[in-house]
């Protein structure tokens, strides 16, 4: 699979893991899938695990896309979207948790699985 999605356990958070490269064609493809899986569940904390997800996904495809689309999709200003990604690919990702900033989201990039649960259990 490309990508899976799953509501954890204690029902406080989806946890998305991407299984391969980023490509702008795969990004749209998950967020919308976690779009649904978010209207359906009520659940606004994500867990985005990118740990084996390589970016290749220009910057300006994450602006379009979380500025023009997101919240047409349903994602509530506020919500928390945790980055997890490797040591090798944070600089990659970076652009994406500033977006998310400035877009009124909650984003944060993490390299460390527990510290990513802490934070987006608060």
């Amino acid at each position: 699979m490309r990508f899976e999605i799953s509501i954890v356990k204690r029902k406080k958070y989806l946890n998305i893991r991407v299984n391969e490269g980023v490509t702008s064609d795969l990004f749209k493809e998950f967020i919308e899938e976690t779009a649904n899986n978010s209207n359906q569940s009520g659940i606004n904390k994500f867990l985005f695990d990118l740990r084996h997800a390589p970016n290749q996904t220009s910057p300006i495809v994450y602006y379009n896309f979380i500025y023009d689309k997101s919240r047409k999709l349903g994602f509530k200003p506020g919500s928390k979207h945790a980055l997890l990604v490797s040591l090798e690919n944070r600089n990659d990702y970076g652009f994406v948790e500033t977006v998310l900033l400035n877009a009124g989201y909650q984003g944060k990039i993490f390299t460390d699985e527990n510290d990513a649960i802490e934070w987006i259990e608060k």
